[in-house]
């Protein structure tokens, strides 16, 4: 599963299990577009309890190792 982080000439993905981040280029994006399962309606809010640093090998994502992402664990 990837989430959409930054939508510029350029769609800004990351993905959430390895938090390692790819770029798709609009005329891919156009060639193959893929459909969200979720919207912005579909959301729910919730109140964070407490975050903590989750145990994960930064060496295996430049996002992560540039501390632009983080893996945690959110209590909810």
């Amino acid at each position: 599963m990837i989430l959409v982080y930054k939508m510029t000439t350029c769609v800004h993905v990351v993905d959430i299990k390895t938090m390692r981040t790819h770029e798709i280029a609009s005329p891919k994006y156009w060639e193959h577009q893929f459909t969200a399962i979720c919207s912005r309606e579909r959301l729910t809010e919730f109140i964070v309890l407490n975050i903590e640093e989750a145990d994960f090998d930064v060496s295996t994502s430049r996002a992560a190792a540039k501390n632009k992402f983080r893996m945690v664990q959110v209590e909810i």
